[in-house]
């Protein structure tokens, strides 16, 4: 088959490699800044990328604002001007695109195939996060996580995956979820459980904070009641869990780190695109 890699971080740079290993044909754009081996083009402009591609990939996520997701590029596109460049009939693979985008790519003819809606690629992605977000506490913090007091807040697919291994880990992990299921599957795995309601008068006792929810539920009079020095992660995209600026004007260690996967470990996130786009691919020929 023939690929067109568009845009993305690292992971979209080991995909190119991938890809091209397995046989395939692979063309490249608004990755200038990656490492690639000269085999796979460095497309110059959009069109040329996406000519003759039987299916086009966007990163994960796909867009910011309605531009493409570019971080290795000094490249500004669109996605209406990607998808005005492809034709009816090709496979567009991406994760998370916009409801605008996804419908304007219907308009166009497109076969979308959204790998943030599949259960195989979202689980593997948690775990990569949740491996990331260990080391990077680790490696901000001069407190170990064994018998350290670590609040989570959300339990979904990270929330829980990062909560268990904490427990391994000899922390003691405390997690903060509107759901009451939640707070229930929580305390049956052993894992303390706190509705928001309830952090402002607890906050302070934690030595490292860790946010999975893309919505503000620690408020500022929740940070202002946290220890100074204390590292508070973001995992979630826009507009976050905290305000950020704020935590850190108040002597909180702030990490943020949207999309880690890309970051700490960006060939086993490759690894997950690949056989996501795979299995895409093969149900869309059935």
């Amino acid at each position: 088959m023939r690929f067109a890699v568009l845009g993305g971080d690292r992971r979209m740079a080991h995909l190119c490699v991938l890809l091209m290993r397995d046989g395939h044909k692979v063309s490249s754009f608004a990755l200038e800044k990656a490492e690639l081996p000269e085999a796979i083009p460095r497309a110059g402009c959009l069109q040329s990328a996406v000519y003759g591609a039987d299916c086009v990939i966007l990163p994960t996520p796909a867009e910011n604002g309605g531009l493409l997701n570019t971080p290795l590029s000094s490249e500004l596109l669109s996605m209406k001007e990607i998808i005005g460049a492809l034709w009816k009939g090709q496979i567009l693979c991406a994760g998370r695109l916009s409801d605008q985008s996804a419908l304007a790519a219907v308009k166009a003819g497109l076969h979308i195939k959204d790998i943030m809606q599949r259960p195989d690629f979202v689980y593997g992605n948690a775990s990569v996060t949740a491996e990331g977000a260990l080391e990077k506490l680790m490696a901000n913090s001069e407190k170990s996580l064994w018998q350290s007091d670590v609040l989570i807040t959300g339990f979904g697919r990270i929330g829980k995956l990062l909560s268990l291994r904490l427990k391994a880990l000899g922390a003691r992990p405390v997690v903060a979820a509107r759901k009451a299921d939640d707070r229930a599957l929580a305390e049956t795995l052993g894992i303390r459980a706190l509705e928001y309601e309830a952090l402002e008068g607890e906050i302070g006792d934690f030595d490292f904070i860790v946010n999975t929810v893309p919505d503000r539920v620690i408020s500022e009079a929740m940070l202002c009641c946290c220890e100074s020095g204390t590292v508070i992660l973001e995992l979630a995209s826009p507009p976050g869990g905290f305000d950020k600026n704020l935590a850190g004007n108040i002597g909180l260690r702030v990490l943020s780190a949207p999309g880690l996967p890309g970051k700490s470990a960006p060939y086993t996130g490759a690894v997950l695109m690949k056989k996501a786009i795979y299995e895409a691919i093969k149900e869309q020929e059935e």
